[in-house]
């Protein structure tokens, strides 16, 4: 019987031990009863029962008394607790905000967390600074930077929070700001040279498949291998090719490839020749294929053209439903056309002699290669690095990167969506132009033209270290959207905007501005 006693008494005790309290936002909140069905609360002489997860009371500041608390199991009475409430003691807020260590260019919308015990978390007062300069406060326990109007590296941002008992906390976070994409990748022998995070880019089922690793090794037959930084900015990627047993292939005369072939010296296509969906054939440095007029390599599989091959004649190359494409340093010299391919790789290559068209495609990188006129249509994910053009025309692409390369006129339209860096455009004509609700973002770039960008239809463009110069430098209208940062605007007419919404930071505006409609100008 002692024993029994002993153990109810230091159940009492753990009890007693574990009750606790505290107050949010005018509430008592009693704590510790978990383990029960229901609590007895004697307040004052008056009874009442709570559900244990409903211990929430509401209080008024500095009204301090004892609460005797009964726990309920099974509907069986525990021993009674008594738990004084003091309410004397009025506390700073408490704010919580998970700040990134680097973030990319962008939008960046952080989640506060906010208690205080006598307010509201609507009822505090917000004053934030970002680099000693006031900013916007937080709304619905948000608070959104847009990095793209700040300077790269270290920046400082300051929450001060001040309740209605003038109680203040003051909170200081550092973020760096990383503007631009890492190194690409090196690969060696289907090994990653990198100690980055890699993100890995796949065809699967006529989808694009993508997940992150720090493993070197890669298990795919066909992959592009991007690299991370600590902002979770994207490099350009490695194209990763697995090894393939070939049978080699001797006629000169190519009339059927069903089956893996590897092609060395010179071959010629007659009539239409298929390579199937599950096989793949490769131009071996130094060999030669040619299409003879009227005739067609359809491609279903995989057709790699390595250095030094050539792929010529007056027939035309032909990239379907999930064909693969991949060029490095090969001549192309004859009709290609890309509608549904999964995957297509150019790198090193000149294709001014080439009459290319590309009206579907999954994965689509281009790297060091020269072309009059390439136009992209319905493409999901396209990279470009180190490439020159005299025209690009962009339309339904929606996710695009551009790197160190020159043109003579870049169009975006029909909702795409592309970010270039460290490129030059040179136009006697229209250099830019954006329309169709797309969005398009330059960075540390230079533009020159009779009219410098034009930007129509609900379209985005977005400006940032860099220079425009053109007798027009800007020209937007039809309800679209222009942000600038750190940028040159120059010309005759630096600005004409007509219905449109111009937000700019540290912009030089050299020039006339003329301004039709409605027009909304805001300083940051």
């Amino acid at each position: 019987m002692k024993k029994i006693t002993f153990l109810l008494l230091l159940a009492s005790c753990v009890l007693l031990a574990s009750v606790s309290y505290q107050f949010k936002g005018s509430k008592l909140f009693i704590l510790g009863f978990d383990d029960y069905d229901e609590v007895e609360i004697e307040m004052e002489g008056k009874k009442s029962v709570l559900s244990t997860s409903e211990l929430v009371i509401p209080w008024r500041k500095n009204y301090s008394t004892t609460l005797v608390l009964t726990p309920i199991k099974d509907k069986v009475r525990g021993e009674k607790i008594h738990l004084y409430i003091d309410a004397s003691k009025d506390r700073p807020p408490s704010v919580r905000l998970k700040v990134p260590s680097y973030v990319p260019l962008g939008k960046l919308v952080l989640d506060l967390s906010v208690e205080d015990d006598w307010d509201e978390p609507q009822m505090l007062r917000f004053s934030v600074y970002l680099d000693g300069v006031r900013i916007d406060p937080p709304g619905n326990n948000r608070l959104v930077l847009d990095t793209f109007f700040m300077h790269s590296g270290e920046r400082r941002l300051r929450i001060v929070c001040r309740d209605s008992g003038s109680n203040i906390v003051d909170q200081t976070y550092r973020f760096v700001v990383v503007p631009l994409p890492p190194a690409s990748p090196q690969l060696k022998q289907g090994r990653i040279l990198s100690n980055r995070v890699h993100r890995i880019y796949t065809v699967q089922d006529g989808t694009i498949q993508t997940y992150e690793t720090r493993s070197s090794e890669l298990k795919e037959r066909f992959a592009f291998v991007c690299d991370l930084d600590a902002a979770g900015n994207e490099s350009f990627p490695a194209l990763h090719v697995g090894e393939t047993n070939f049978t080699e292939f001797q006629s000169p005369i190519v009339m059927n490839l069903n089956s893996s072939f590897s092609l060395s010296s010179e071959h010629s296509i007659f009539g239409k020749v298929v390579v199937p969906a599950d096989q793949t054939v490769v131009l071996n440095p130094g060999s030669t294929l040619r299409l003879n007029a009227g005739c067609e390599l359809l491609v279903r599989g995989t057709l790699v053209l390595q250095s030094g091959s050539k792929l010529i004649g007056p027939g035309s190359l032909s990239v379907v439903d999930s064909g693969r494409l991949i060029v490095m340093g090969a001549t192309i010299e004859t009709n290609v056309s890309i509608d549904g391919a999964t995957t297509v790789w150019l790198s090193d290559v000149d294709l001014s002699r080439t009459n290319l068209r590309i009206s579907r495609s999954l994965l689509f990188g281009l790297k060091n290669v020269r072309a009059d006129r390439l136009n992209l249509e319905n493409t999901r994910k396209i990279w470009i690095d180190s490439s020159n053009f005299k025209v690009l025309e962009i339309s339904n692409c929606h996710d695009m990167m551009i790197l160190n390369s020159k043109m003579s006129q870049l169009k975006v339209s029909q909702n795409s969506r592309v970010r270039m860096s460290s490129c030059s455009i040179a136009s006697t004509g229209t250099a830019i132009s954006v329309s169709d609700l797309s969005i398009l973002e330059i960075i540390d770039s230079w533009v020159s033209g009779k009219t410098g960008v034009s930007v129509d239809n609900f379209s985005i463009f977005r400006v940032r270290s860099s220079q425009i110069n053109a007798d027009v430098a800007l020209s937007a209208s039809g309800y679209s959207v222009i942000d600038s940062f750190a940028s040159v605007f120059a010309g005759t007419r630096a600005l004409s905007l007509r219905d449109t919404r111009f937000t700019f930071s540290k912009t030089q505006i050299l020039g006339g501005t003329t301004k039709l409609g409605i027009v909304e100008f805001v300083e940051r």
